[in-house]
């Protein structure tokens, strides 16, 4: 009898695992998306340069002021969060995914166990007429701990508000290197 229940209760930690990693994943849409948007006063590759370029971070970045690792497709990253979330700043490591060079390029992190928390943190540049970028600045939500939390609360102010400072800041650094 005690076989049959240590069997059950393994199968059952295994449907659970298998759950959370499943809703963690990229293959289910995100539970909710915080988004930014702004128009940075630079060309696409001058744009992604200093947007892409981690080692200059602690220079203007107020939101990630560390992001430490080789800007490649599968490589981990560290990087230090700034956000009134956390009363201190927050050190954290991420995978980079996809990178389209002078367009976009995202990591994910998560929380202890994939479908927990996971997040995708994503970086599109897009050219405008004018000569011109759009920034879209976004991060998406995944897994247990987002799926009990409130989606409209500070918690999403706070981080939406965070962006919007790492946004202004690069703004004022590109318009800053156009003089």
């Amino acid at each position: 009898m005690k076989r049959k229940k240590l069997k059950i209760f393994i199968i059952a930690i295994g449907l659970v695992v298998a759950t959370l990693h499943f809703f963690g994943s990229t293959h289910v849409p995100p539970l909710y998306t915080v988004r930014t948007e702004l128009m940075l006063p630079a060309s696409l590759e001058k744009s992604w340069n200093a947007l892409s370029d981690f080692a200059h971070y602690p220079d203007w970045n107020p939101y990630l002021p560390r992001v430490e690792g080789k800007f490649a497709a599968g490589e981990n990253v560290s990087f230090t969060l700034v956000d009134e979330n956390f009363a201190e700043p927050l050190d954290l490591t991420a995978e980079l995914g996809e990178i389209s060079l002078n367009r976009s390029f995202y990591w994910t992190g998560r929380l202890g166990l994939q479908g927990l928390f996971d997040t995708k943190h994503v970086f599109e540049l897009h050219p405008r007429d004018d000569g011109n970028t759009d920034l879209h600045h976004y991060e998406e939500f995944r897994g247990l701990i987002p799926a009990l939390m409130p989606r409209r609360d500070k918690r999403t102010e706070y981080t939406r508000a965070a962006f919007e400072r790492m946004n202004t800041a690069l703004y004022q650094r590109l318009k800053g290197a156009a003089r």
